[in-house]
């Protein structure tokens, strides 16, 4: 949040980065003010492929916020995956991921109403099963692209512990007859960690978050 504005985003293109994401922006306030539109979200004809990622639980609000993008992104992503205490008081982010008709209906009405793919960020359960039976509500209504944080929505701050690769592996071999990308995330600090998660989890790319924030050059970075 609040971060990867446009140039930051090129920055990262000019180090190797190949494909950006928007910061996770306010579905509500995105549509309701004009301001915040024009400071937060400005891009440019090299600024491709570009994704933007938004929040919220409102399935028309997601929509209208959508549409204000669509012709200026390859796809629009649904962030299912923020486990703050304000996705939280706000009912969006992880704390949808067991809201499965909910969740339905937002990706169906996304992917259903834009001329661009949908695609979704989420984390994992400690069950397998759970964890399919998410990833599977969301591919079903039409997701294109799951991003899968490899730990749970409790593993945060203090809490935190190393990313369950094994897990995404799992969930990409599962995937894996439907053609539907799996992009693995978390865990990684530096670019040995990238190509033993590509390794381990045989996932067809990795997402880079707090590493790249601290390092715009991280992609050109040598494996250690």
């Amino acid at each position: 949040v609040e971060h990867s504005g446009l140039a930051y985003r090129m920055l990262c293109r000019q180090y190797g980065a190949e494909l950006v994401y928007t910061q996770m922006f306010s579905a509500h306030v995105f549509v309701e003010s004009k301001e915040y539109r024009e400071s937060n979200f400005q891009t440019c004809a090299n600024d491709r492929p570009l994704i933007v990622q938004f929040c919220g639980n409102d399935p028309k609000i997601l929509l209208e916020a959508a549409r204000l993008v669509e012709n200026d992104c390859d796809a629009v992503d649904v962030n299912l995956g923020c486990p703050q205490g304000i996705a939280r008081k706000g009912h969006y982010g992880a704390f949808l991921m067991e809201e499965l008709e909910l969740l339905t209906e937002i990706v169906s009405t996304l992917s259903k109403g834009l001329k661009i793919p949908v695609t979704c960020k989420t984390r994992i359960y400690k069950d397998f099963d759970r964890t399919i039976r998410l990833c599977e509500t969301l591919t079903n209504a039409g997701a294109s692209l799951l991003t899968i944080h490899g730990r749970t929505r409790e593993e945060k701050k203090q809490l935190i512990g190393a990313a369950d690769w094994s897990m995404l592996q799992r969930i990409k071999q599962h995937f894996a007859p439907t053609g539907i990308p799996i992009i693995s995330n978390g865990g990684i600090a530096n670019m040995g960690d990238f190509h033993r998660c590509l390794e381990v989890t045989g996932c067809d790319g990795v997402m880079v978050s707090e590493a790249i924030l601290e390092d715009p050059a991280f992609f050109s970075r040598p494996s250690v």
